[in-house]
């Protein structure tokens, strides 16, 4: 008699959010080595992760997945970033290229909307104003994003 075992595939966008944030948190170990502390909290965040998978809460991977994005995209060093960025590609079919698309198609609707609507959208103007700082060309651009900080930053206060 043979036993089949068949593996139920829970929400194929929870199985990416998993894979990709256990593919970030294996990332960071293998070249930190040098400094067991942090590999001790990305070991903790390995196990969150995949108890996190286990309970099927979409949510809080959504908002891993989305601060990983941002490391890659705005903090982490260049070569590593594209270390990053290529073997995700290889491993995980995951495009940054998409996932900038993604951003630049918020950013458009925020400055048609003229108004940022949660937190998300307040880092996401914030990293972007980070980014044009400097760039001649974006002045117009950098001018409406910090009156949409200014604005949102007064609305929160109240």
């Amino acid at each position: 008699m043979i036993i089949v075992i068949h593996r139920f595939m829970k929400n194929p966008e929870l199985e990416l959010l998993r894979d990709k944030c256990l593919f970030y948190t294996q990332f960071l170990i293998q070249r930190l080595t040098d400094f067991p502390e942090l590999i001790k909290g990305l070991e903790e965040t390995h196990r969150w992760v995949e108890e996190t998978y286990g309970k099927e809460k979409i949510k809080p991977l959504k908002a891993m997945s989305a601060e990983i994005d941002n490391v890659v995209i705005h903090h982490m060093p260049l070569t590593m970033a594209i270390e990053f960025r290529n073997s995700i590609k290889e491993k995980l079919r995951i495009h940054y290229e998409l996932v900038d698309q993604a951003h630049i198609t918020v950013i458009a609707r925020i400055l048609k909307n003229k108004k940022i609507s949660n937190l998300e959208e307040y880092v996401l103007i914030s990293n972007r104003v980070d980014e044009i700082f400097a760039d001649a060309e974006k002045t117009e651009e950098l001018k409406k994003l910090n009156k949409l900080l200014g604005d949102y930053e007064e609305q929160t206060k109240s």
